[in-house]
């Protein structure tokens, strides 16, 4: 699905490394213990406030206890087994402990020093022999440069900072790479529980597609947090999405480097499009990875997914019930443009609701059930005729009980707390609370939400993008099932063409091997002379084009090689003289029909991604593509949902769907059209370097789409 790397046999290509020694070690020594304020201070009380129960072997030749538990002066001299190291020296000094380790017998350690490959190039050449060391002994490593790692459902931590006391642990396990981040999600004392915490820093050993598949399989995690920059195998990722779906343990993600300026520029637009933030995006629509914007969100959505992932919403509609006209208008805002509708209400239950609330309430979904203030009354009955209704398929609550509630109000929303836990059972629906200010919780009340398996989650903007996820991840299970179509191609055809080609091909080779897949041309013939057009002509029909044929001009538009609307054999004389005194050289030009009355003129392509192979880009077409900038990307191979979806988030689709009366374009057309250039896209992954079909011509409906030019280059 990725590239031909990422056809991955799991055990042969990834084999899943047990990592427990890592993790739930049974001993560890700490190599650069103190009593001193830092991190050789950190981990020993960490440890202990852990409750950890294995072995704590100080090491620091400078003292004799640490913390009032015997210190050594070195690895060897400690008496007994040590099955994990934290070094906590500087850079220079960890390869020495490591070594000495691996004469003691050590299965794993981390390193707290920064100075390795994000230093330069002698700490790159340091960090490459503390990876050959590793890997050469089997010894399981995080980091360097990074803040380690925290067990909680083993109380077990090799962590170079406090926690934080109120640490909680649950079910989410998080993988950092960068230690910052890991300290804020330790100390966001957001109510989240965490199973594990690895802040992976420079990964020289370890990976992150590693401490994935970890968690993966280890039975206390059930939704992934995950805080990248980039990824060191990204091949992996088509196993590690795989593995998560029959699992059933989402992977939510925060994806940095979204700058533009990695984009690498081909001959082909599509390159200039496919920039490497955007192909990371096609690549977790594809895979099934939530991303999302900032750590406010990765939280709000973990939790969100964490009570919700064993029933998912089956469809993108939802209610909401809250307590002013004022919110309403905010979330309304906020909700433009998400996955997720409000439907109307059915007549019974808005006849329901008028029963339940004043008389001068406006029933509408989202519902203002303040009525006059009695919360009591007001929401119970509001939640259960919400959960009620058969277009309903989850309910959000919008509740405001931050910390610190007057008593009175605590009561009051205590009592909705309670009867949402008791819609929730009754109904088997997904329910949200949330806040609309990021204020921490009741704790009486959070604890009710907590114990329905209710989440309560924080901020408008976070809350709602957090269930615009949960429903984009419900509906991308679906279209998983839905398999590509079984095409019928010509791909010895394609073979035949590619055999003996390399670079640019022209234009007419290239539509040949998109004819073998089914992508239509206009009539169109090659000339060598004045005379062989004129013939052709006439049997295509005035009027017609004339295109210069070679596999130099790439551009033809833009250097002068095309000519419309030729509509009589004198304006052909005339064209077919000025093309040839613009390109002496060439001796073979196409002639062709020309084509009207499209709905629309679209690109369509394939762009080459260094790490994720081909990637299918559709959008406006035309000479003002790259201008426009309104396109979208997937990788191949696509079914019909994932074509459709693709265009879907594009402004065409509105002109093709009929915009201000105009007649619709061939959308089933386009998406079987998308649909077979993603089989072209993954048959040929090794061949193709870049497509551009630009235009792609979009017919009314039942006539299809043409591709008026095609400009392919191979590898």
């Amino acid at each position: 699905m990725i590239n031909s790397k990422a056809e991955i046999n799991s055990k042969q290509d990834f084999p899943p490394k047990k990592l427990d020694s890592l993790l739930s070690p049974k001993s560890i020594a700490v190599v650069g213990a103190s009593e001193s304020p830092g991190a050789g201070l950190n981990v020993i009380e960490n440890l202990f406030f852990l409750g950890y129960k294995g072995k704590i072997y100080p090491v620091n030749p400078r003292r004799s206890t640490v913390l009032g538990l015997t210190c050594y002066p070195d690895l060897s001299s400690i008496p007994g087994e040590v099955e994990m190291v934290a070094i906590v020296l500087a850079a220079d000094k960890v390869l020495p402990v490591l070594m000495e380790g691996a004469r003691k017998g050590i299965k794993a350690a981390w390193a707290f020093a920064s100075g390795f490959a994000e230093s330069g190039e002698e700490g790159k050449k340091l960090q490459q022999k503390l990876g050959d060391f590793c890997a050469e002994n089997g010894i399981q490593f995080c980091g360097p440069n990074c803040v380690g790692l925290v067990n909680l459902n083993n109380a077990f931590a090799a962590f170079s900072a406090p926690l934080n006391q109120h640490l909680k642990k649950g079910k989410i396990g998080a993988i950092v790479q960068s230690g910052s981040v890991c300290l804020a999600l330790t100390n966001s004392n957001r109510g989240i529980g965490f199973s594990k915490i690895i802040s992976t820093g420079n990964e020289a050993v370890l990976e992150a597609t590693e401490y994935l598949n970890y968690l993966l399989d280890d039975h206390e995690t059930e939704v992934i947090a995950l805080f990248i920059e980039s990824f060191r195998k990204p091949e992996r990722l088509e196993y590690i999405s795989r593995k998560a779906r029959e699992l059933n343990k989402p992977i939510i993600l925060v994806k940095v480097g979204k700058s533009e300026l990695a984009q690498r520029a081909t001959a082909a637009h599509t390159g200039a499009l496919a920039g490497s933030d955007r192909v990371h995006d096609a690549l977790f629509q594809k895979i099934g990875f939530v991303r999302v914007n900032d750590l406010d969100e990765l939280l709000e959505t973990s939790e969100l997914f964490l009570k919700c992932r064993d029933n998912l919403p089956p469809s993108n509609k939802v209610a909401l019930v809250t307590v002013s006209g004022g919110e309403i208008g905010l979330i309304a805002d906020l909700s433009e443009g998400r996955q997720f509708i409000f439907p109307e209400l059915s007549r019974d239950s808005q006849k329901r609701l008028k029963e339940a609330l004043p008389p001068y309430t406006t029933i509408s979904n989202p519902l203002d059930a303040w009525g006059s203030g009695d919360l009591e009354r007001t929401y119970p009955p509001s939640m259960e005729v919400l959960a009620a209704e058969p277009e309903v398929n989850m309910l959000l609550v919008s509740l405001d009980a931050t910390a610190d509630l007057a008593p009175k109000q605590t009561e009051q929303y205590l009592t909705i707390a309670r009867s949402a836990a008791r819609v929730k059972k009754s109904y088997q629906k997904p329910i949200a609370f949330f806040s609309n200010i990021s204020g921490g919780f009741d704790p009486r009340i959070h604890s009710v939400l907590e114990e329905a398996g209710i989440p309560f989650l924080q901020g408008t903007r976070e809350s709602l993008q957090a269930v615009d996820k949960l429903i984009w991840y419900s509906q991308y299970l679906r279209r998983e099932k839905t398999q590509a179509p079984d095409l019928q191609v010509n791909v010895g055809k394609v073979k035949g063409v590619l055999s003996s080609r390399e670079g640019f091909l022209k234009e007419h080779e290239a539509k040949e091997i998109l004819e073998a897949y089914g992508i239509k041309s206009p009539k169109e013939f090659i000339v060598k002379n004045i005379q062989e057009a004129l013939d052709h002509a006439s049997s295509i029909g005035y009027p017609v084009v004339l295109k210069v044929h070679s596999g130099l001009v790439l551009h033809k538009t833009d250097a002068g090689g095309v000519i419309l609307n030729i509509e009589n054999p004198e304006g052909l004389e005339r064209a077919f003289q000025k093309m040839s005194e613009i390109f002496p050289e060439e001796k073979e030009f196409l002639i062709s029909q020309m084509v009207g009355g499209q709905v629309a003129e679209a690109i369509l392509g394939i762009s080459l991604d260094q790490s994720f192979g081909p990637v299918l880009v559709f959008g406006s077409g035309g000479v003002l593509v790259e201008l426009i900038q309104d396109y979208s990307l997937r990788l191949p191979p696509l079914n019909h949902q994932e074509a459709l979806q693709m265009v879907e988030e594009t402004k065409l689709y509105k002109l093709i769907s009929g915009f201000r009366g105009k007649p619709k374009g061939d959308l089933e057309g386009l998406c079987e059209a998308l649909v077979r250039l993603g089989r072209l896209a993954s048959d040929f992954r090794d061949k193709i370097k870049a497509l551009d079909i630009n235009p792609l011509f979009i017919m009314p409906e039942g006539q299809g789409v043409l591709a008026i030019d095609a400009l392919m280059e191979l590898r």
